[in-house]
């Protein structure tokens, strides 16, 4: 991995909304960062961003941003971000980065401009993540240092989705 890949998610976005939304936005580049948060002063301390992509699921009604920073998590842009487009009032918009070395993962939610939850949800040592990645250390598989990555980033999610939207337990 050679950026920090931030995941962001935005709920309760009507098919039509976002049908506008990929009207008035260029939901293709780069152009989309600058065009949702055009004052870099409200990047807060991320050099450079990336939009790596860009997706919009009907069945949930929820929409999807990959983006890489160098190091950072882009928690400056996405307050200003939610508060920039009529299309995000009132929607909550949930962010999950996951650091280049993969030792933290940082995790947000946000609504109208506020931020609601902004926290480290995993963190491990980096000679730790390393045993991951040596083909040496038997007892360590990758595929285990993604679970728990994205466990993380699955229970954080889920927390937020039923604190802040009301949704019911699922494994209830």
């Amino acid at each position: 991995m050679d950026a920090t890949q931030t995941y962001i998610k935005i709920y309760n976005l009507l098919p039509g909304e976002a049908e506008d939304f990929e009207f008035d936005y260029d939901t293709t580049s780069d152009d989309l960062l600058s065009e949702l948060v055009p004052n870099f002063e409200q990047w807060g301390d991320i050099g450079w961003m990336e939009l790596e992509e860009y997706e919009y699921n009907p069945h949930g009604n929820t929409m999807h941003l990959t983006l890489h920073t160098k190091w950072a998590a882009p928690t400056e842009w996405l307050k200003y971000a939610s508060k920039a487009t009529s299309y995000f009032h009132n929607k909550m918009i949930v962010l999950a980065s996951i650091q280049k070395d993969e030792t933290c993962v940082t995790a947000g939610a946000y609504m109208d401009g506020e931020e609601l939850q902004n926290k480290t949800i995993f963190e491990m040592d980096s000679e730790e993540v390393g045993k991951y990645y040596n083909d040496d250390e038997t007892d360590f598989e990758l595929d285990d240092l993604d679970n728990k990555i994205w466990d993380s980033i699955g229970k954080f999610t889920k927390v937020c989705e039923q604190f802040y939207l009301g949704k019911e337990n699922e494994d209830a």
